[in-house]
């Protein structure tokens, strides 16, 4: 009998501590279930890096190749004689500088940001002045002609400027006799013969050091300008040189005509530009000189500053041959300039009283 008490007592105590236990369980999570554990993925966060945009040195404007930045420029000498006309390559340079040769007659810089952007032909190449030396020597740029006046000839002499010169190296140049036209309006090259000339001189074609970013841009957008509107605008060299720009809202840009006619390259493309720029400056005749040849003074001076339909006042210093041409606003910032092609005529003094602006 006492044995089957025992028995019955083991199983009491038993029953009663594993009721004890599941209590105490309950009791220390509070009496309450626990809710399972969720796990959070970390947000993985992508960012896109915007596209590099490279830029034309002389233009602003994008899709230029990367490769070619930090290349040197090449200027070509482009006569403007009525027998000269309708030039060759004309509409094709990334920025047109016009200046006075002599008598009144203009002869036209055309400037390339690199070799690669010269056209297939180009022309008639004409002789170099002084000063349209100094304008090459600022930017650093290699610069072809045919021919030199003789303040020219010295200057080549004494400066280490780079040239292709029709008068020594005849092979990368030649003659289109088709027109009739004296034998001097006739001179012409091509982009290949002056990158063929470029390399077998061994010429440099890189930028010396502090030469690049000649010009700045406004590249988030083109500008109205601060003192005005302007449609039309002339442009007098002499009185046998006067330039009319029309502004052709539709396609922001300044068509150009020479004494009342449209000026268009040989393929029948009207000169256009997105920006006009005047500077004014002090043209001197050089004294004994049999031929009526000029000087120019480019140590400063100011202008007009014409784009998207508007103009304003700026200011321009070069200096020494080896400085660069920079354009500034009236307070002496750097002037940006919309993006697009420019053309910048340098006249006399004299004739600022003949140019208008409407």
């Amino acid at each position: 009998m006492a044995k089957f008490k025992k028995s019955n007592l083991m199983k009491v105590l038993s029953l009663t501590i594993a009721i004890v236990l599941t209590i105490t369980a309950f009791t220390g999570c509070g009496g309450r279930k626990e809710e399972p554990t969720t796990t959070t993925e970390p947000t993985t966060i992508i960012t896109t890096e915007p596209p590099v945009i490279y830029r034309n040195p002389l233009t602003g404007e994008g899709g230029y190749n990367e490769s070619l930045l930090g290349n040197r420029p090449v200027m070509v000498v482009v006569e403007n004689h009525p027998q000269a006309r309708p030039q060759w390559g004309l509409t094709s340079s990334d920025i047109v500088f016009e200046m006075v040769a002599e008598g009144g007659i203009t002869r036209m810089i055309l400037m390339f940001a690199d070799s690669s952007r010269l056209p297939d032909k180009i022309g008639p190449v004409r002789s170099a002045r002084h000063y349209f030396l100094d304008l090459a020597e600022g930017y650093d740029a290699i610069f072809t002609h045919f021919g030199q006046s003789p303040y020219a000839k010295q200057q080549l002499a004494n400066h280490d400027i780079d040239n292709i010169n029709g008068y020594v190296d005849g092979s990368y140049f030649s003659r289109d006799k088709s027109r009739n036209v004296d034998s001097e309006h006739t001179a012409y090259t091509t982009k290949e013969w002056v990158l063929k000339a470029i390399e077998n001189k061994e010429y440099r074609t890189t930028l010396k050091d502090g030469y690049d970013n000649a010009f700045s841009f406004n590249v988030d957008g083109n500008r109205v300008l601060a003192d005005g509107s302007c449609v039309t605008a002339t442009v007098s060299f002499s009185s046998s040189f006067t330039y009319t720009l029309n502004y052709d809202k539709q396609e922001n840009v300044y068509y150009s005509s020479l004494n009342g006619n449209p000026f268009v390259s040989s393929d029948g493309t009207q000169q256009n530009f997105q920006n006009i720029v005047i500077l004014y400056t002090d043209i001197s005749a050089i004294s004994g000189d049999a031929k009526n040849r000029v000087d120019f003074d480019l140590s400063e001076g100011h202008g007009t500053y014409i784009s998207n339909g508007s103009y304003e006042a700026i200011k321009w210093e070069k200096g020494s041959s080896t400085d660069m041409l920079k354009l500034y606003d009236t307070e002496g910032e750097e002037l940006k300039l919309n993006t697009g092609r420019t053309y910048i005529a340098i006249c006399d003094d004299s004739r600022e009283s003949k140019n208008t602006i409407e």
